[in-house]
């Protein structure tokens, strides 16, 4: 039927366990984030409190010069 070379068996081999390690990391963050309780959860809260800030930062320093004129 099918005769492949050996440089072809090497691609199908590497594309498969390609596709096998993604279906595990995948799996694996599945399982396991919703466990965690800290880890990159808090990166996300504390990143999201540096984007609140910077508009607050933003409107405080345009009032004084608005003041100003």
């Amino acid at each position: 039927m099918f005769v492949l070379t050996k440089e072809e068996k090497r691609v199908i081999c590497f594309v498969m366990l390609a596709i096998l390690v993604g279906l595990g990391v995948k799996e694996y963050r599945r399982g396991h984030t919703a466990n965690s309780s800290g880890g990159q959860h808090g990166l996300k809260q504390s990143l999201g409190k540096q984007v609140e800030a910077k508009p607050r930062q933003n409107d405080t320093a345009a009032s004084p010069a608005s003041t100003h004129k």
